[in-house]
C-alpha cells in the first residue's frame, strides 16, 4: 500500500511534530508533505532530514522564515496544490489546514485532528481579532474543506467534540502518547519548585502561574519560549523565585520534571502530553478544569483542578496542594495508560477499520 503523510508545517519542534515522527515509524516509507520545512532547525532536521519531505510553493518565497505566520491565508492553497494520485492512503495530521488536501476516488484520506484551528474557533485566542473579516472567510473554508476527509481520528475527546461541533463529523479517539520510559527512569527528588512547560503565547495564560507563585512566595520554573516571553519576564522582574529556561532538551526536561513539586497547567490544553510526562516522573498536576486535562488528570489522585482562569483561583489550588499528599505510584500508573505501544496499536486498528469500511462502501 502506498501511503503519504501530511503535516501543517515543520517550522518548530513540539507535540504535533513528535506525533508525526511516530507516524513515520508506522509508515517508514511514506513521504511527508507540508507547507514549510525549516531544515535549519536542528531538531527538525535530525528527526525528518533523512525523510522525503515535500514542501509547498510557500518554501520558495524569499524570507519565509520571518513571514510564515503572515502566510497563513495561503496555507489552504498550498495544500491544495499537492498531487496524491499515486497513493492509496493519505494521513493528514492537523491543527490547521493539512486536512485541506484534495484526493481523487480510490485514495483514502484519514485526517488525524488534534484540535480545530484555535485562531478560528477558540474563544481564548484573541490575538487575530483585528482580522475578523479574513477569519470569517477562513472559517467558512475550514468547514468546507473538512468534507474532503473520508475518515476522522481525534487526538482526544476534547478534539472529538470540536470536530463534531464545528464540522458535523464523527471521529474515533486515538490518544497521543508520552515517552513513559524516558520520564519514568528519571530518579524523583524534591527540588522545592513548581514548573510550567508551554509555548509562551498569551492564550496559554502562563501569567497566572507567574503571578500566583509571586503572590505566594513559591519557586517556579517556566520552560519554553514564544512571543509572550518578554511580558512574562517583566511580570517577574522583581522576583528572584521565578526562573525562565529556554531550549530545554528532552533529557533536561525529564530531570527538571522529576525535581518539581508539581506541574502547573494554567491554559486550555487540547490534550496535554506534558501532563503525562510529569505524571510519569511521579509528579502531580495542577490544571485549569477544562479541555484535555480532564482526560489526563485524575482529580484528587494525580492532581488538582482550579475552576477559573484567575490568579485567586489558581492560588486556592496551590494552597490546597500544600495541604494534600499525592502518591507517585498513582501518577505513574495513570501515565502508563498512554504509552507509545498503546498508540501504535490503537492507531493501526483505527486505520485498518477505516480501510475495511471504505472497502465495504466501494462494494469490494
Amino acid at each position: 500500500m502506498r501511503v503519504a503523510l501530511v503535516h501543517d508545517d515543520l517550522v518548530q519542534w513540539g507535540g504535533a511534530e513528535r506525533m508525526l515522527e511516530a507516524l513515520t515509524y508506522l509508515f517508514p516509507r511514506a513521504p511527508i508533505y507540508t507547507s514549510l520545512f525549516d531544515s535549519s532547525n536542528r531538531e527538525l532536521n535530525f528527526r525528518f532530514g533523512h525523510k522525503k519531505v515535500y514542501a509547498s510553493f510557500l518554501q520558495r518565497i524569499p524570507g519565509w522564515r520571518a513571514l510564515y505566520k503572515m502566510l497563513l491565508p495561503l496555507y489552504p492553497l498550498a495544500f491544495e496544490q499537492f498531487d496524491f494520485t499515486n497513493f492509496d492512503l493519505v494521513i493528514s495530521q492537523s491543527t490547521r489546514f493539512a486536512k485541506s488536501i484534495l484526493t481523487k476516488p480510490g485514495t483514502v484520506h484519514i485526517s488525524y485532528i488534534h484540535t480545530t484551528p484555535r485562531f478560528l474557533w477558540d474563544p481564548y485566542d484573541t490575538s487575530l481579532k483585528p482580522f475578523k473579516a479574513l477569519l470569517n472567510v477562513l472559517k467558512f473554508y475550514d468547514r468546507i474543506s473538512a468534507n474532503r476527509a473520508d475518515f476522522f481520528l481525534a487526538g482526544s475527546q476534547n478534539a472529538q467534540k470540536k470536530i463534531k461541533n464545528y464540522y458535523g463529523k464523527d471521529s474515533v479517539v486515538v490518544y497521543p502518547f508520552a515517552d513513559y520510559k524516558r520520564f519514568d527512569s528519571e530518579k524523583s527528588f524534591n527540588g522545592g519548585y513548581f514548573i510550567t512547560i508551554s509555548r509562551l503565547n498569551k492564550y496559554k495564560r502562563i501569567d497566572l502561574a507567574v503571578e500566583s507563585c509571586i503572590k505566594m512566595g513559591l519557586f517556579l520554573k517556566v520552560i519554553g519560549t514564544g512571543p509572550d516571553l518578554d511580558r512574562l519576564q517583566r511580570l517577574a522582574k522583581d522576583s528572584r523565585k521565578i526562573e525562565f529556561l529556554k531550549n530545554v532538551d528532552d533529557d533536561l526536561l525529564a530531570f527538571l520534571l522529576s525535581g518539581a513539586r508539581a506541574l502547573i497547567i494554567p491554559g486550555v490544553e487540547d490534550f496535554g502530553i506534558v501532563s503525562l510526562e510529569a505524571q510519569a516522573t511521579g509528579k502531580p498536576v495542577i490544571a485549569y478544569r477544562t479541555g484535555g486535562a480532564l482526560e489526563t488528570v485524575i482529580e484528587g489522585k494525580t492532581g488538582i483542578f482550579f475552576d477559573e482562569q484567575t490568579t485567586s483561583s489558581l492560588s486556592c489550588a496551590l494552597t490546597e496542594f500544600e495541604n494534600k499528599e499525592f502518591d507517585a505510584k498513582d501518577c505513574k500508573y495513570n501515565a502508563r495508560k498512554f504509552t507509545e505501544e498503546s498508540f501504535f496499536k490503537n492507531f493501526n486498528f483505527a486505520v485498518g477499520s477505516a480501510l475495511k469500511l471504505d472497502s465495504l462502501r466501494q462494494g469490494h
